[in-house]
């Protein structure tokens, strides 16, 4: 770590401590001058070295500021070379039902639970895409953290990108053939792996043929965290959606979709049995210092910050004390 100041002519500034203390010395020479006269007591030294001090440190610290300092520190990625992670989200509409009018939606949901699995796999490189009647991928697998949030927060939403087809129910297992090959995995990654979030709420697909596209080596390997309950609506404008309802087939369409892709199925609330289940799957591998991070710590509205406490001070001691 090391401090490196960005515009280090902002510092001039710091020299305008010297007019506060030219005055103070004027001043003090007039007032001794007059004490004498008047044969009274000089203040204590201790009172106007504080005097001083607070006239002196905040062009300091303020030229400080403009000089703009920040900390930098380089940040070394250690990553597995022979493991992915692909965190797949359902967007159809269905995923904006919830429990409640302010409770937070299945999608929503999906996104903090990846959130947490992504913090506890952070050595393994993630990408994420989204699924309806097509997988799409956002961002591909990659070991910045910076990145995989944004892609959370700014490329994930219901409908983000809408369905090509009409169907009432958007969603279809079936597309999750897109993971045969290496249309999302780097070439060369053994361990494969997609976190797929869905309601489970698909259109009819051919579990057979989905099973004999993805029999390719290496194999890709799913966890499935199925979002949702009977009770849950989709609220518009603050009132529920009389045209939907829950599809009471979700889970065992989902169970269903983890037995023809030899995978595992659990629920959002078993957070710890799908992680448990994800490294059951990545195994042990190489880890790799792929490479390092610039990361920066800006100082200067604190040293701004800090340079009031001197002023405070002084008006206190003059108001107050």
């Amino acid at each position: 770590m090391h401090l490196t100041f960005l515009t280090p002519l902002g510092g001039l500034l710091a020299a305008g401590a010297l007019v506060p203390l030219a005055a103070l010395a004027l001043n003090e020479r007039q007032a001794r001058r007059a004490r004498r006269a008047l044969a009274l007591e000089a203040p204590v030294a201790r009172s106007r070295a504080l005097t001083l001090l607070a006239l002196a440190v905040p062009p300091v610290l303020l030229g400080l500021a403009l000089a703009q300092p920040v900390l930098q520190s380089t940040r070394v990625a250690h990553v597995r070379t022979d493991a992915q992670v692909f965190y797949v989200f359902d967007t159809s509409e269905s995923m904006r039902a919830a429990t409640g009018r302010h409770r937070p939606t299945r999608l929503e949901r999906a996104v903090a639970t990846a959130r947490r699995l992504r913090n506890s796999l952070r050595e393994i490189p993630s990408g994420v895409a989204t699924m309806t009647d097509r997988v799409l991928p956002n961002v591909f697998p990659t070991s910045s953290e910076e990145v995989f949030a944004n892609a959370l927060s700014d490329t994930v939403g219901v409908n983000r990108p809408p369905p090509k087809g009409f169907n009432d129910t958007a969603t279809t297992f079936a597309a999750l053939d897109t993971f045969a090959g290496d249309n999302f995995f780097s070439d060369g990654i053994r361990r494969r792996l997609v976190l797929l979030f869905t309601d489970g709420e698909t259109a009819p697909y051919f579990g057979g043929d989905l099973h004999e596209a993805l029999r390719g080596k290496p194999p890709t390997r799913f966890v499935i965290v199925r979002l949702g309950g009977s009770g849950e609506r989709i609220y518009t404008g603050g009132k529920a959606d009389r045209g939907y309802r829950p599809d009471p087939a979700a889970a065992r369409e989902t169970r269903s979709l983890a037995s023809v892709l030899g995978g595992r199925s659990y629920t959002e609330r078993d957070v710890g049995s799908v992680l448990s289940a994800a490294r059951l799957f990545l195994g042990r591998g190489p880890i790799a210092d792929v490479g390092q991070g610039l990361h920066v710590i800006a100082l200067a509205r604190w040293i701004t910050l800090a340079a009031l406490l001197p002023v405070l001070g002084l008006l206190w001691r003059r108001n107050i004390a």
